[in-house]
């Protein structure tokens, strides 16, 4: 935090944008058209920020698509929904409301106003459809296919995942790819046409080009200007050479930065245990909680992530980094157990992405230990790799080397260092019970994620027994899609400060401020439904900041 005094501005605007990810874009688009200038600030050399990265689907209830095709929602059905999964453990509850309430109106906005178009993938329910308010599909949205070339310069410059290929959710883009069309993927491929996450942020983007709006790359954000009376007046940035960006802010900043997944102090500080393999771009080092955390922020949701399991393919690398890859639906399937540093089972293996690593942080009072956070392993055998795709193994090719794979279950454990005895005994008392489709240690089969997962095609899908040789030990590593916790945030998206009051000039949405739904995640696009909806807010209410609130600030601006 840097208090103003003669320092000259080399750049005013009204809005700066802190991040370039859906919140970031978001707030960008709906402050410009509220009359307000902008500047958005990028840390790395692309654009699109954890957006891009990922599927890009918010998860929103009650929205247009889903009435376009009859499906009914409620506000009263979301809310009951929701809280049944966060038991009260929600940072605001009141916010929970807000996001209901102004999520389609998002939505509506930005199909009216922008490029950015949705569809229902069919069949594409809540995570827990089962629940009370629960829906089996319709608010988990899948971005339509953009064309990237509409960009222009830009775009090469939106970041990519490099593994999913240019599907729809609903063609098969992020899940078992037998039934992909391989002839459509390399028409899209020669297009430039792209899907999920990259069309999500490629068509917020088109919208910010669109508007004139100016993106700043490898520019990013350091500290906060305030001024005498705590409002926050600007940014200094820093240049690619290393040298200050001093920007004004007449209206406010906002910050949309990311998490803090990458930073490992600020992890240690505040989670429960390590992420050791986070899934995001390497970009996530909160940045932005840390100049939040020094203009006087509260903090919310502090101990929470958007935690997932993570896959390693050691040949696989991503901006000179071995990649981290999300979660393997595989686990889900007969065939296959997961076991912990003991050579036990301590989970059902087709829990959701996001419950089933917070078991890696089990406690163990007797020993004193964490058994489950460490040498966690994936086993299965021949019958399921020859059914499905495995991480980046393909049926019907050979294994690789770096997977560990045995004729038996006892060499195997050896391989991995586990207990040769105790692995046994566990595939054995497994297979014993899932020849009947039954498990009366996890209760596995039972959750509809699960059978969400499997399509729906019966417990013979989640339940068969491993003893088809040869057998492989994947190891399974603590990940993240994202840390979920930041700044207090009220219901315009504005900071709110140690003692409940608002910061004013200081905004923040997505993965850079409190996850307003706690430690829930209610379906696919959990984190990016919220993060849109309040960067929506954020930049309607920065944009709409009234002439006598420029006017206090002017004076404080001029160089």
């Amino acid at each position: 935090m840097i208090l103003k005094n003669e320092m000259k501005w080399d750049v005013e605007t009204d809005v700066v944008v802190v991040g370039s990810g859906g919140a970031a874009l978001t707030t960008a688009i709906l402050a410009h058209d509220q009359g307000a200038e902008v500047i958005i600030l990028e840390k790395s050399d692309q654009v699109g920020g954890t957006t891009a990265f990922s599927g890009g689907i918010p998860w929103i209830p009650n929205n247009r698509y889903m009435k376009e095709l009859g499906l009914e929602d409620s506000h009263d059905e979301a809310k009951t929904y929701i809280t049944k999964l966060t038991h009260g453990n929600e940072p605001n509850a009141e916010l929970i409301d807000v996001f209901i309430e102004s999520g389609a109106k998002m939505i509506d906005y930005l199909h009216e106003h922008t490029p950015v178009k949705f569809s229902v993938p069919k069949g594409y329910g809540d995570y827990y459809a089962d629940l009370p308010g629960g829906k089996k599909e319709g608010r988990s949205l899948d971005p339509l296919p953009f064309p990237l070339n509409d960009l222009g310069e830009w775009s090469e410059k939106i970041r990519r995942n490099p593994i999913f290929p240019p599907l729809t959710l609903e063609e098969g883009g992020a899940v078992d790819p037998a039934d992909i069309d391989f002839t459509l993927v390399a028409s899209r491929m020669e297009k430039n046409i792209t899907t999920m996450g990259r069309a999500l942020a490629g068509s917020l983007f088109k919208a910010v080009l669109d508007r004139k709006i100016v993106t700043l790359t490898l520019t990013p954000g350091k500290e906060l200007v305030m001024n005498e009376e705590g409002a926050v007046i600007g940014v200094r940035a820093e240049k690619e050479d290393g040298t200050n960006f001093f920007i004004g802010a007449r209206k406010g900043v906002m910050i949309a930065s990311g998490g803090f997944e990458w930073n490992k102090e600020l992890v240690r500080s505040f989670l429960k245990g390590a992420i050791t393999h986070p899934h995001t771009p390497a970009y996530n080092e909160g940045d932005g909680l840390i100049m939040a955390m020094e203009a006087g922020a509260a903090l919310g949701n502090m101990s929470e992530a958007w935690w997932s399991p993570a896959f390693v393919d050691p040949t696989v690398e991503y901006e000179g980094r071995v990649y981290n890859q999300i979660d393997s639906q595989a686990r889900t399937m007969a065939n296959s157990i997961i076991v912990n540093q003991h050579g036990k089972r301590f989970v059902n293996e087709g829990s959701t992405y996001m419950d089933l690593p917070k078991s890696f942080y089990t406690y163990d009072q007797n020993t004193q230990s964490l058994p489950n956070q460490s040498n966690v392993y994936m086993i299965f055998d021949q019958q399921l790799k020859d059914r499905t795709l495995i991480v980046t193994m393909a049926p019907g090719e050979k294994a690789p080397d770096w997977i560990a794979q045995a004729d038996s279950i006892r060499e195997l454990a050896g391989q991995i260092g586990l207990d040769p005895d105790q692995l046994e005994a566990t595939v054995e008392r497994f297979n014993e019970h899932a020849r009947n489709q039954e498990d009366p240690d996890f209760n596995r089969g039972s959750l509809h994620f699960e059978k969400f997962a499997t399509g729906f095609q019966g417990p013979e899908a989640m339940l068969g027994p491993i003893e088809k040789g040869p057998f492989y030990a994947l190891p399974i590593y603590p990940g993240s899609l994202g840390t979920n916790g930041g700044p207090r945030i009220n219901e315009h998206g504005q900071v709110m400060s140690l003692r409940g009051e608002v910061i004013p000039g200081l905004y923040a949405a997505g993965n850079a401020a409190m996850g307003i739904l706690g430690g829930a995640y209610p379906g696919a696009g959990g984190t990016i439904g919220p993060a849109l909806t309040f960067g929506y807010l954020a930049g309607k209410h920065v944009g709409n900041v009234t002439a006598r609130e420029i006017s206090e600030l002017e004076e404080v601006l001029q160089p």
